[in-house]
């Protein structure tokens, strides 16, 4: 299918403006470009409540931002990671996404801010995931959740974030997570790969494979921490008794194709997947529901899913 005419109008501005690709830019730069992002997404959806909280880490308090649709209603609970990378993002690039998400799901969204790399390497931002994670489950009455129901998500690196917080719950004995929102994850390292959807989505779809080999060079210590499934889930030896996934995957993307594996894997281990494909979208594209009416049916299947899970 042919590029989104959106995502083609979009592709072209950027291209305008003279946009580098991340890996050509400094960290302290890709993080302010980043920022950017807040200026495709809309105006901000009114909620309920919206509050920032701090929760304990394995190296010191994580702010967390609670999105509650309903105050005074115990709601199901989703814990959100940011894409970016592991590199960039912060909890204003996705507060405007998870405005809506909380509302399109009725569900409380926490949004997590876990430590970036380069200044904190791998497992750092895996297990300040797990740990708020941990927390907010074990405290889920006191955020107005009703504990009996938590679910993880999160967009690119996030997603990754997300799948690996799912293998350390069932590894480690919890918390019990009752269901998996991955869109378009992060799920084995760049270097060296051999997928088809690398190879055709290298460059010109915002997301370039260079700029994943940029992240993953600042995120691990060593290149041999990609065989750890808590960097890289796809190399997981098992993946059976994790909960049930949505995985989302975008036709020009370049991971595209280990999400198609991972799911892929998920679905042999015995777990239900709800696979949703976009094509003609790229990588992103939950970030951009200002500028493409597919990051809002994005975000309105997202939410669709979550209440159909919570209803069970």
């Amino acid at each position: 299918m042919p590029v989104n005419p959106q995502v083609r109008a979009l592709l072209d501005e950027f291209e305008k403006q003279g946009l580098p690709p991340f890996d050509q830019m400094s960290v302290t730069r890709a993080r302010v470009v980043a920022l950017g992002f807040r200026d495709l997404q809309g105006e901000p959806e009114n909620l309920g409540e919206v509050r920032d909280i701090l929760v304990p880490g394995p190296a010191g308090a994580l702010p967390v931002r609670l999105y509650h649709p309903a105050p005074g209603q115990a709601l199901p609970l989703v814990v959100y990671f940011h894409g970016g990378g592991w590199v960039i993002g912060d909890l204003e690039i996705v507060d405007k996404p998870c405005r809506a998400l909380a509302n399109a799901s009725h569900c409380v969204v926490a949004s997590v801010n876990y430590r970036l790399s380069p200044e904190t390497k791998f497992p750092g931002p895996a297990e300040d995931c797990y740990a708020a994670t941990k927390w907010l489950a074990e405290h889920a009455h006191a955020i107005g959740a009703n504990g009996r129901f938590v679910a993880v998500a999160g967009d690119s690196a996030g997603g990754n974030l997300a799948a690996v917080v799912a293998l350390m719950a069932r590894d480690r004995g919890g918390p019990a997570l009752s269901y998996q929102v991955l869109i378009y994850p992060v799920t084995a390292p760049a270097a060296g790969t051999q997928s088809a959807s690398y190879q055709e989505n290298a460059d010109g779809y915002l997301l370039t494979k260079g700029s994943m080999e940029w992240f993953w060079d600042h995120y691990l210590t060593a290149p041999d921490d990609g065989k750890n499934p808590h960097a890289a889930p796809l190399h997981a030896a098992d993946l059976s008794r994790l909960p049930p996934a949505m995985v989302i995957t975008a036709e020009f993307d370049p991971l595209r194709d280990e999400g198609l594996a991972y799911t892929k894997r998920l679905q042999e281990a015995g777990v239900s997947v709800n696979a949703v494909h976009y094509p003609g979208l790229i990588h992103g594209f939950f970030w951009l529901a200002g500028a493409l009416d597919a990051g809002k049916e994005l975000i309105a299947a997202i939410g669709d899913e979550l209440r159909k899970q919570t209803a069970n």
